[in-house]
């Protein structure tokens, strides 16, 4: 792939659509049932057969800079522990001892080993058994059979990915179709964790919602940076995943020229920020969020299932190209919370209402425009593997009849 020349094919679309005020519309208006968003037993097949099945994005490489680095987390039940090893690469295994299951690690850190706090097992930094704990009096285990449990892992983009199935064959390439190649032109792998939170919210797909269209942002956000930002974003394709631009200068949060920007300069001369410039979205549950107030950087925001149909946990996770200095402290402090504040005061409040409207089962069906392509791409992709045949592979699923909703 050339991916200069796709991010400059996509700037020129976007600068189209910037000055004819106009965008590319899906086809039809769709509809669905509003069960996608309260019918149980269709929340378990996706946490089954989506966070189950497909790569998830766990983490920025930058959270786990050095060997031993380690970060907890928690994914539809299964309890993730994720390490650099020592020889820089990154793994995925069940925070479990395999003696009795007890939590290797409860809180993300470094460490030079994994010891169970329980009896004092110990493990590599690769997941192999390092030591048990009076081995004389325990007796003989097999020590290869006793290695952790771990997960199909893979760190390209500067982002780690995982699925959450021991014994699936991985395909990233197959799954990734390139995007990962898009989003490498971050240089994600050196830039620096600033700080992260959770915030709790409706069901995973209404809270998802939210990343996928701009329809809302001058109504909903009008409090905040909703006046004066267009409701329309043109959507760039890319299997899942998908790529939006907005059709407003983001002065915001900018402190440089976004894609407006490029109209008056040779293509020769368009600058790779501002060819990124945009919301990226990373399926099935990752938006990567461009900013520039503090230091150019990104909010990683990761929705994933609760424990039921009607709850979800979004995870912000804020990374800058170059760790803030002093003098840019307070704006980078003040970027985080201002986009802390409008997602969770703002986005994720609206989702519990519908929430709880839904679940009357009084409203039967919910509509998306021509405007909310990307919503009805995401939820056609979200039906496509929840859907799927049991046997049916990722790759295979990938591989299936084109959708029919959606811009090309």
């Amino acid at each position: 792939m050339d991916v200069r020349s796709v991010l400059v094919e996509d700037a020129r679309r976007m600068l189209a659509c910037l000055a004819s005020g106009r965008i590319t519309p899906a086809p039809a208006v769709t509809a669905k049932p509003a069960s996608i968003y309260t019918d149980t037993e269709q929340f378990e097949r996706e946490k089954e057969r989506l966070f189950r099945r497909v790569p998830l994005l766990l983490a920025a490489s930058c959270e786990l800079p050095a060997p031993g680095d380690c970060k907890v987390m928690d994914v539809v039940g299964v309890p993730l522990l994720i390490v650099r090893g020592q020889d820089g690469v990154v793994r995925t295994f069940l925070n479990a001892c395999t003696h009795r299951g007890a939590s290797l690690m409860r809180e993300c850190g470094r460490a030079a080993r994994l010891t169970c706090p329980y009896h004092a097992w110990s493990f590599r930094l690769d997941g192999s058994l390092l030591g048990i704990a009076a081995k004389d009096s325990f007796g003989e285990v097999d020590a290869d059979a006793a290695g952790l449990v771990s997960f199909p892992t893979t760190e390209r983009a500067g982002l780690v990915w995982a699925i959450l199935d021991p014994a699936a064959t991985p395909d990233f390439d197959a799954f990734l179709g390139g995007f990962d190649q898009l989003l490498a032109q971050f240089g994600f792998e050196t830039w620096h964790l600033f700080e992260s939170r959770s915030l709790q919210g409706a069901n995973w797909k209404l809270a998802f919602d939210a990343h996928l269209e701009f329809y809302h942002l001058p109504v909903l956000h009008r409090a905040t940076f909703g006046p004066g930002m267009s409701n329309l974003a043109e959507y760039f394709y890319h299997g899942p995943h998908q790529r939006l631009g907005l059709l407003t200068r983001a002065d915001h949060v900018l402190e440089q020229d976004d894609i407006a920007g490029l109209a008056d300069k040779p293509e020769s001369e368009w600058p790779l920020a501002s060819l990124l410039f945009g919301e990226w979205i990373v399926f099935p549950n990752v938006s990567i969020n461009c900013f520039y107030k503090g230091g150019r950087g990104v909010i990683l925001s990761q929705v994933w299932p609760g424990p039921t149909v009607g709850e979800s946990t979004t995870v912000q996770i804020f990374l800058h190209e170059n760790p803030p200095g002093e003098e840019r402290m307070a704006d980078a402090q003040a970027m985080s919370d201002f986009l802390g504040q409008v997602v969770g005061t703002e986005d994720l409040p609206m989702s519990r209402q519908q929430q709880e409207v839904l679940s009357s089962g009084l409203l039967r069906e919910v509509r998306f425009g021509r405007n909310e392509g990307g919503v009805q791409h995401f939820h056609d992709w979200v039906d496509r593997f929840a859907n799927a045949p049991e046997d049916l592979s990722a790759a295979d699923v990938l591989g299936s009849a084109p959708l029919s909703s959606g811009n090309p």
